[in-house]
């Protein structure tokens, strides 16, 4: 019985702990953005805060670095908006409460369509971030960092359906997602967010996400019926292309 009530208390303790110290990390990265003109501690700050992920033996490195990916993207994302020149303090302040939300309510979700979730946030925000500061890159590195992020947000959302080629599929995925940056490289056209300024959505995020959504129609389709349906695919796949369509067309108003 001692026994117990001291697991109880070390469990309490522990995630009193957990939230103090992710609530802590937040607020110590809005302080930088206001005060200090570089992110370069900032984002050092959040990489460290992922210590864990290495606190195992060399060989479970890579297994645990792509297993967190997702959390890391949105860490370095939210510290890259914080950073944009003149962002106001308003949009600091969303962008401190969304990484707060994020550490300490939406990370540790786990049933299959929160993950699905927290690949979509992982995907606004990271590629939100880059095409947002990335405007005098070189555009390998901006490819190479899509894919990255293509291929995190892939293997994420995959890892929940237990996926054989989970590593295979991820990489294709990112080869999508680098196709795509270094198409809309020099056409990097982005929408205003009211009271956030300077914080714009790019095209770029918004075609990766419907193209995401329709590569997870399909894929779930294919899941439950070893086949892909088109009564389940026709209407995402129809909406998302006409989206897409009518945005690159009529919406091409605010270029970064």
């Amino acid at each position: 019985m001692n026994l117990l009530k001291a697991v109880k208390r070390k469990t309490l303790v522990s995630e009193i702990a957990y939230y103090l110290l992710n609530l802590a990390l937040v607020v110590i990265l809005f302080v930088l953005s206001r005060t200090v003109g570089s992110p370069v501690a900032a984002l050092a700050l959040v990489v460290v805060s992922k210590w864990r992920v290495f606190a195992v033996r060399p060989r479970h490195w890579w297994s645990h670095v792509q297993a967190n990916a997702v959390d890391i993207i949105v860490g370095l994302g939210i510290v890259s908006l914080m950073y944009l020149p003149q962002a106001s303090l308003a949009a600091q302040s969303v962008a401190a409460i969304v990484y707060a939300l994020w550490l300490l309510i939406i990370k540790p979700w786990s049933k299959r369509w929160q993950m699905t979730l927290q690949s979509a946030i992982a995907l606004f925000i990271g590629t939100t971030a880059l095409m947002s500061v990335s405007y005098e890159w070189p555009v390998l590195a901006v490819v190479a960092a899509m894919f990255v992020i293509g291929y995190s947000c892939s293997f994420h959302f995959l890892h929940s359906y237990d996926e054989d080629q989970t590593v295979l599929l991820s990489g294709i995925w990112g080869i999508v997602f680098a196709e795509v940056g270094w198409l809309m490289y020099g056409w990097n056209f982005s929408y205003a967010l009211p009271g956030l300024s300077p914080i714009f959505v790019p095209q770029t995020t918004i075609i990766l996400l419907l193209l995401s959504f329709v590569a997870e129609r399909v894929y779930r389709s294919w899941h439950k019926n070893h086949s892909v349906t088109s009564s389940e695919v026709l209407a995402p796949v129809i909406l998302s292309m006409s989206l897409i369509a009518v945005m690159l067309l009529f919406f091409n108003s605010v270029i970064i």
